[in-house]
C-alpha cells in the first residue's frame, strides 16, 4: 500500500525557480495566445450555438400541416365533480328526457321509455340532479333501468352501474351520444353486498334468476322487514291460486335511490341453494328428500310459502328436528291444508295410481316449520306436488335473408325438438321460417322446462269464458297478439285437447316482458321484432271477476322472432 501525506496549504513550501532568457519568452508570448484562442472559441460559440440555432429553432414557420391529436373524454370519477349528493325522500316521477337514439339500423330496433318512465331520485350541491329511468325496444320487451345526471341541460350517463356487459355494447345505439356522455362515476350506496342479516335474519342476493328492475312505486303492500345502512329489506305477499290461508313471500332491497334489488330469506333448515332441508327424523335418520315452496308456475325464483292464518296449523304432528327448529306434519284428512295440497297431487298422478286421501295424509307430503321471525313456512315434498312447466314453448325464426343464429333460453330445459345442446340451438334460418339444424330442417324449436325467472302473478287479470265460446275467443285472442295462420293452427293443435272441460275457463296471457322475465332469449344476431306469447288458464266452476288485458303486437319489421307457450301441468 502507498502511503500518502497529505499537506495543508500553509505546510507546502513552493520554490522559485531561476530566471532564463526561455522563460521571459514564455512569459511575455503566453497571455498573446492565450487571447487568441479565447477570441477563436468565443467565434466558434456564436456561429455553431446561436446562428445555427435559429436555423433548426422549434419556433420556426413549417409549412406542414400538424396532425391533429383527439382530447378523450375525462371520466367524471368523483363525487366533487358534481357536489355532495342529497337522497329525495321519495322518487319524483318526472317528463322523460329527450336523449334516445331515433334512428333505425340494421338488427336494432329504437329504444322508448317504458310506463314507469323516469324518476328524479337525488340533488347534487352544484345544482345537477340524479335521475332513475327505464328503457325498453320498440315492441314489448323486458325493461332497461339506468341511471342518468341532469346538470344544466347535459346528461351523463353512469355507466358504472350497468352490470350487463351486452347492454354496455348497445349504448350508442340507445342513447343518441350528441346529447348523452358515458361517465364512470362511482355511487357507493348503489353497490349492494351478497348477504345482509339483522338480528335472527339473513338474506342473500338472488344471482341466478332474473328479475325485472322496478321502483318503489310499482309495487304495493310491502311490509319493512329490516333496514341496513344501504337500504331497507323489504317483503311482498302475493296469494295463492285458490287458497287465501297461504301466501308467496319474496324479498326486496330498496336501494337509496328507489330501486329493487331480488334477494332470498336464509330458511331456519333449509338455504335457498339447496331444496333438501337440513332436519333428521325422530328416528335419527337424516331427511334426503327434496322440499319446495307451492309454485303457481313455471318459473323458478326463491320465494318462501308462509301460513297467514296459523289456525289451520292445528292438529299438527311433530316428525322431526334440526336444532331448536322442531318440524311438524299435518296428518288430519278433515284439515283444509291436506285437502288443497292432496287435490294438487291428484292432477299430478296418473288417476289408477292416486294415493287414497288417508294414505296421502300419512306420506311425508309435506313440512312446517316456524322461522325464528315467528312466520310459519310451507314446503311442499316435490313427489306430491303439482308440477308445472312451460309447455312445448314454440319459437319461430324469420330472419330477411339467410342467417346463421344462435338461440339460447333461460330455462332447465327438460324436453326438447331438436335436442338443445348446453350452449343453445344454432341453426341456419330462410325467411319463409325454414330451419337447417344438423342436416334436418325444422320449421320451429320447441322447449319444455321451467323458467329460471320468476313466474308474473297475473291471476287476477284476463277474461272468463264460458266453455262454448272457448276456441272461438283464443282463435281471435292469437290474432290480436300477432300470430299469423300457421302459427295459430299449430298452437290450437296443441293445446286444444289440454283445455279444461269445466263451465267455465279463465284465460290470462303473459306477453314478452313477462317471457323476458320468466325465460330470457339470448338470440345473435337480434331480431328487429319480438312476439312472445304465453296463455295461463284455468278451468272454473262459476266466473269470476277479473282486470281485462289489452291484447296487441308490434308489427312483424325486419328479421322477426315468434314465440308461443302456456302453463302446463304435470
Amino acid at each position: 500500500m502507498i502511503n500518502r501525506t497529505i499537506l495543508s496549504p500553509e505546510m507546502v513550501e513552493i520554490p522559485t525557480p531561476p530566471t532564463s532568457p526561455k522563460a521571459k519568452f514564455s512569459t511575455i508570448l503566453l497571455p498573446i495566445i492565450l487571447s487568441l484562442v479565447f477570441v477563436a472559441l468565443l467565434f466558434a460559440a456564436y456561429y455553431y450555438g446561436v446562428y445555427q440555432n435559429k436555423i433548426t429553432s422549434p419556433t420556426a414557420i413549417s409549412t406542414a400541416t400538424p396532425t391533429a391529436i383527439p382530447t378523450a373524454i375525462t371520466p367524471v370519477e368523483n363525487s366533487d365533480d358534481f357536489g355532495t349528493l342529497t337522497w329525495n325522500a321519495s322518487p319524483k316521477k318526472i317528463t322523460d328526457p329527450s336523449v334516445l337514439n331515433s334512428t333505425t339500423t340494421p338488427n336494432t330496433s329504437p329504444y322508448g321509455f317504458t310506463d314507469l318512465g323516469t324518476y328524479e331520485v337525488g340533488k347534487f350541491s352544484k345544482g345537477a340532479a340524479l335521475l332513475v329511468t327505464f328503457v325498453v325496444p320498440e315492441g314489448p320487451s323486458s325493461p332497461l333501468i339506468f341511471r342518468l345526471i341532469s346538470d344544466k341541460g347535459k346528461y351523463y350517463l353512469v355507466e358504472s352501474l350497468i352490470n350487463d356487459d351486452y347492454i354496455k355494447k348497445e349504448l350508442d345505439q340507445i342513447f343518441d351520444i350528441t346529447k348523452v356522455k358515458f361517465i364512470s362515476y362511482q355511487i357507493k350506496e348503489l353497490f349492494s353486498d351478497s348477504y345482509y342479516s339483522s338480528g335472527n335474519m339473513s338474506f342473500s342476493l338472488q344471482k341466478n334468476v332474473f328479475n325485472p328492475p322496478q321502483v318503489i312505486s310499482s309495487i304495493k303492500n310491502y311490509k319493512l322487514v329490516a333496514t341496513f345502512p344501504i337500504g331497507k329489506m323489504l317483503s311482498v305477499d302475493t296469494p295463492l291460486y285458490g287458497n287465501t290461508d297461504l301466501v308467496s313471500r319474496n324479498y326486496f332491497l330498496e336501494l337509496r335511490d328507489f330501486t329493487l334489488v331480488a334477494y332470498s330469506y336464509s330458511s331456519a333448515i333449509s338455504s335457498s341453494d339447496n331444496r333438501v332441508p337440513y332436519f333428521t327424523y325422530l328416528d335419527n335418520s337424516p331427511n334426503k328428500s327434496s322440499f319446495n315452496p307451492l309454485k303457481s308456475g313455471c318459473g323458478g325464483g326463491y320465494d318462501t310459502t308462509v301460513i297467514v292464518n296459523q289456525s289451520i296449523l292445528n292438529p299438527k304432528t311433530l316428525i322431526g328436528k334440526n336444532g331448536d327448529t322442531n318440524v311438524y306434519q299435518i296428518k288430519s284428512v278433515d284439515s283444509s291444508l291436506v285437502k288443497y295440497l292432496y287435490d294438487q297431487y291428484k292432477l299430478l298422478i296418473d288417476p289408477s295410481k292416486t294415493l287414497s286421501i288417508d294414505k296421502f295424509a300419512e306420506a311425508v307430503n309435506h313440512i312446517i316449520f316456524q322461522e325464528k321471525t315467528g312466520d310459519w313456512t310451507l314446503l311442499v315434498n316435490a313427489d306430491y306436488s303439482l308440477q308445472a312447466e312451460c309447455g312445448k314453448p314454440v319459437i319461430y325464426l324469420y330472419p330477411i335473408k339467410d342467417t346463421q343464429a344462435s338461440v339460447k333460453v333461460g330455462a332447465d330445459i327438460t324436453k326438447s325438438e331438436p335436442l338443445y345442446p348446453a350452449n343453445g340451438w344454432t341453426v341456419l334460418a330462410h325467411p319463409n321460417g325454414q330451419l337447417d339444424y344438423q342436416g334436418q330442417i325444422y320449421s320451429n324449436l320447441f322447449w319444455e322446462g321451467r323458467g329460471h325467472g320468476l313466474y308474473p302473478n297475473l291471476g287476477n287479470y284476463g277474461v272468463v269464458v264460458t266453455q262454448n265460446k272457448l276456441i272461438s275467443t283464443l282463435k281471435s285472442q292469437l290474432t290480436q297478439l300477432g300470430l299469423n295462420t300457421q302459427e295459430s293452427a299449430d298452437f290450437m293443435e296443441f293445446w286444444t285437447e289440454k283445455l279444461p272441460t269445466t263451465p267455465y275457463i279463465r284465460l290470462t296471457w303473459l306477453d314478452t316482458v313477462d317471457l323476458n322475465q320468466l325465460a330470457p332469449l339470448s338470440v345473435n344476431p337480434k331480431p328487429d321484432t319480438v312476439i312472445r306469447i304465453f296463455l295461463d288458464f284455468a278451468g272454473l266452476d262459476k266466473p269470476i271477476k277479473l282486470i281485462p288485458q289489452k291484447l296487441s303486437a308490434p308489427p312483424r319489421l325486419g328479421f322477426t322472432l315468434v314465440e308461443w307457450g302456456g302453463l302446463l301441468v304435470k
